[in-house]
C-alpha cells in the first residue's frame, strides 16, 4: 500500500496549484490547468486532488481560496468539473437488439466489472461513502470531515454557491442513467438543498449522512427507481 503524502508534500502540491493559475487571467485557461493538475494525479490519484484542496480550503489564504473557487464556477457553467472515476454499479445495460447477440455486445458491466463514471468533487465523496466502489469506503467522519471543508473553499464564490446546487438538484433527478443509487439521490438532493438555503459548511456535510439506509440499499436494484 502506497503511504499516504506528508503534510509538507501537499502543501508543495497546493503552491504549485496555486502559482500555476495566479499566472493567468483568462479563467477558460485557468479552468484547464486545474482540471490538467487533476489529471496528472492518475484515475485512481482523485483523493489526493481532493486533500489537496483540503489544504487550500484550510489555509489562511482568502485570495488562493477564491481563486480556485472561481475556477470551480467557470467548470460549473462549462458543466466540465475535474472529474475523478468511481465504479458505476448501476450503468449495466442489457444490449438493444431484435437479432442474435455477439459476445463483443456485452459490455464490461455485464460479466461484473463495473464501468467507472466521472465524478465533481462533492458527489465523488457522496458516492465514495454512500456506494459500494472500487475503493475501500469513505468513513462518515471522513466524508463530513472533507465534504464540510470543500464547501467551505467553493462558497468563496457567489456563483458556485447557486450553481454546485442546483447541479445536484438534477443529478439527484435523474433516476435512469445508472451512476446513483435511490439513498445516494437522496444525499445529494439533501446536500444542495442544504447548501442552497444557505447552511453552514459543517450543516452541508451532515445533510449527507442522514438517514443513513441499510448496507442493502447501496445497491441498484429495479425496484428503488
Amino acid at each position: 500500500m502506497t503511504p499516504p503524502p506528508a503534510p509538507a508534500a501537499l502543501r508543495e502540491s497546493a503552491a504549485r496549484l496555486l502559482a500555476a493559475l495566479a499566472a493567468h487571467d483568462d479563467r477558460e485557461y485557468r479552468l484547464t490547468v486545474l482540471k490538467r493538475f487533476a489529471r496528472r494525479l492518475g484515475e485512481d490519484g482523485y483523493p489526493l486532488f481532493l486533500r489537496i484542496l483540503n489544504v487550500v480550503a484550510e489555509s489562511e489564504d482568502a485570495e488562493a481560496q477564491r481563486l480556485v473557487a472561481e475556477t470551480f464556477a467557470t467548470a460549473l457553467r462549462r458543466m466540465d468539473l475535474p472529474g475523478g472515476a468511481l465504479s458505476s454499479w448501476g450503468a449495466t445495460r442489457l444490449p438493444e437488439s431484435k437479432g442474435p447477440l455477439a459476445a463483443s455486445a456485452f459490455s464490461g458491466g455485464f460479466f461484473g466489472a463495473a464501468p467507472r463514471r466521472s465524478l465533481g468533487p462533492v458527489e465523488y465523496l457522496a458516492v465514495w461513502h454512500l456506494q459500494r466502489t472500487q475503493r475501500q469506503e469513505l468513513s462518515a467522519d471522513g466524508l463530513r470531515t472533507a465534504l464540510g471543508r470543500l464547501v467551505g473553499l467553493l462558497n468563496r464564490s457567489d456563483e458556485v454557491r447557486v450553481l454546485y446546487p442546483q447541479k445536484l438538484a438534477a443529478d439527484a433527478r435523474d433516476e435512469l442513467e445508472g451512476g446513483f443509487t435511490r439513498v445516494t439521490r437522496q444525499r445529494l438532493a439533501a446536500i444542495g438543498a442544504a447548501w442552497s438555503a444557505g447552511a453552514t459548511p459543517a450543516e452541508v456535510a451532515a445533510a449527507a449522512l442522514e438517514e443513513r439506509a441499510d448496507p442493502d440499499a447501496r445497491q441498484w436494484i429495479l425496484r428503488d427507481l
